[in-house]
């Protein structure tokens, strides 16, 4: 039993540090290079190069702080450099929308349309249709090749998302369009696979302690993953205890032992609540 609450501690250690947080590679990055891209936005270009020098010493794999190296690069006219190190940045994450985006404005400068062409169509895949710039750019290039309707497309595009960007409200920038998004319903499936752990280890433990050890950790991993709406996942894990003690186990005849069971249930299922409610506290403390 002690090895069993062991593994699953530490497979709440290894969950949240790998596999609660979907944001992208790129995404991550962005937030830990953010002094970087105040220096540069500020109009501090060989501050901010020196900056992002020293970051990619320290993380060469990092495609973000080479695509803002090479904007710095492009700032201070070097273009040969900074094209260097948006395809070095390109060949760690080719998902960036802003590296191919970099990359195609360099080579329409030096009038290779076609491969500027390639560069933003790569840019528009992968920002989804969320972004102005790659359609700005896209269209650009197409009208260099010759492809005025597809050019118009690209542009009116363009403008429409400037307008989106424009009237959304500031404060729902960030806000995910819907509930059950995809982060949601992946710490939903594991919460179910750690209500059948707990289950089993209610039925199993001779004493209070280890159930409610395991409830309490699980429940503050429920918390700090989903910080707005662990209460949704707390429920279900308290749900899916009880449905699955009532109706798919056995009932013991010691009243001893019925007794310590339902302390078990009842008190992992109460402490499911407390324990994400503080785990939610922690994140939002920590943001």
């Amino acid at each position: 039993m002690e090895l069993l609450i062991t593994i699953a501690i530490f497979s709440y250690i290894i969950y949240l540090r790998y596999y609660a947080d979907l944001r992208t590679k790129a995404d991550k990055e962005l937030d830990q290079l953010q002094m970087g891209i105040k220096l540069f936005e500020s109009g501090q270009i060989e501050s901010a190069r020196a900056y992002f020098d020293q970051q990619l010493l320290q993380h060469p794999q990092w495609s973000v702080a080479y695509l803002y190296r090479a904007k710095c690069e492009l700032a201070l006219g070097d273009s040969e450099a900074a094209l260097s190190d948006l395809i070095t940045g390109d060949t760690y994450d080719n998902t960036v929308p802003d590296i191919h985006v970099e990359i195609g404005r360099i080579l329409y400068d030096q009038t290779d349309y076609p491969a500027a062409f390639a560069e933003f169509d790569k840019a528009v895949f992968h920002s989804q249709g969320r972004d102005a710039m790659p359609y700005y750019w896209r269209g650009l290039a197409r009208q260099k090749l010759d492809q005025p309707q597809e050019a118009q497309h690209d542009l009116d595009q363009a403008i429409a998302l400037e307008e989106q960007a424009k009237n959304r409200p500031t404060n729902q920038t960030d806000a995910p369009t819907t509930f059950f998004d995809r982060r949601l319903l992946t710490n939903a499936a594991f919460v179910l696979l750690n209500s059948l752990l707990l289950l089993f280890v209610v039925k199993q433990s001779p004493v209070i302690h280890w159930p409610y050890l395991m409830a309490t950790s699980s429940a503050a991993a429920i918390g700090f993953a989903e910080p707005r709406k662990g209460w949704s996942l707390a429920i279900l894990q308290a749900v899916t205890l009880y449905l699955g003690y009532t109706l798919f186990t056995d009932k013991p005849t010691n009243s001893g032992q019925i007794d310590l069971e339902n302390f078990n249930l009842y008190g992992s299922m109460i402490l499911t609540f407390l324990g994400s409610f503080i785990g939610g506290i922690l994140k939002r403390a920590m943001a």
